[in-house]
């Protein structure tokens, strides 16, 4: 199997088992908007397909060649777990300051903002994209020069921990805090993790609003050091009752989707800026 099949599979598996169990267990049930959401975690998925794969990996893709015309598979001698230690660490630190400027800067909120309009946290929010935003993805542009230059497999497997932690993250299930409440004594191990990497408990505080949240900062998908050692972090340890924005219905689904090529809430973002767009950290933090 080639690299891009091995992630297909693993994907569709994770996501299909993990999104089958919340819809079964009747963790959908509260989602205020179904087939809107549902619309807007097909179209992400397709953008995946049919706009970062042809398009910014097909141009990653032709300046690897172009930068290294000499160099196919010219890294495959390279230690296996060192390759993998640099592409995973170099694309979670990439991600992390990407989604910490979508949310500092706003025309790049305006791009991501669709992934924090759900109002029902689960792993379809995963694929809940402006269609533009895959295309911006560190693992999208590192993949291809990997590949060629022989490192598939470590860039595979970095790609799949960022994933699953992804999906673990973002699932209805507080695993986390189940597994807390079953183990006390495992509280000493859990406090030192939590700082380290992304837990379902930070994650949900930044997809939340009200108390507990926290939706400017706890940007790192999987390597939560990075909040920790940037003064990003907010570790509440409870569960959070609201998710989405407050003004999240105001948007007209066309512009969530295609912004900046629909633009139809410029006025009202500005208007409510506060709980529209980037409110203050210490509001978000209440």
């Amino acid at each position: 199997m080639s690299e891009q099949q091995i992630m297909l599979a693993v994907v569709v598996l994770i996501f299909g088992l993990g999104f089958t169990l919340e819809v079964l267990s009747g963790k959908l049930k509260g989602a205020g908007r179904p087939w809107r959401d549902g619309g807007f975690t097909l179209a992400g998925i397709l953008s995946h397909g049919l706009l970062a794969g042809p398009i910014a990996a097909g141009l990653a893709g032709y300046w690897a060649v172009q930068l290294f015309p000499d160099h196919a598979g010219g890294l495959s001698g390279i230690n296996f777990w060192l390759a993998f230690s640099v592409i995973f660490v170099s694309q979670e630190f990439a991600h992390y300051w990407l989604h910490r400027l979508t949310h500092e800067k706003e025309w790049l909120w305006k791009i991501h903002r669709t992934h924090h309009t759900a109002e029902n946290l689960n792993m379809g929010v995963l694929y809940r994209y402006n269609i533009f935003w895959t295309m911006m993805l560190p693992q999208v542009w590192v993949g291809p020069f990997a590949i060629y230059l022989g490192l598939g497999m470590p860039y595979v497997l970095a790609v799949m921990v960022t994933f699953f932690v992804n999906a673990a993250t973002h699932t209805a299930f507080r695993w986390d805090l189940w597994l807390r409440e079953k183990m006390p004594w495992s509280e000493p191990f859990w406090r030192v993790l939590e700082k380290v990497i992304t837990l379902p408990d930070t994650h949900h505080a930044h997809h939340a609003w009200g108390p507990g949240s926290h939706l400017n900062g706890n940007y790192a998908v999987t390597l939560f050091i990075f909040d920790t050692l940037y003064g990003t972090a907010k570790i509440p340890n409870r569960r959070q009752k609201r998710f989405g924005l407050p003004k999240a219905r105001s948007f007209h689904w066309s512009e969530e989707l295609f912004w900046p090529i629909v633009r139809k809430s410029d006025s009202s973002d500005r208007k409510h800026k506060k709980s529209s767009g980037r409110p203050k950290t210490a509001k978000a933090s209440a």
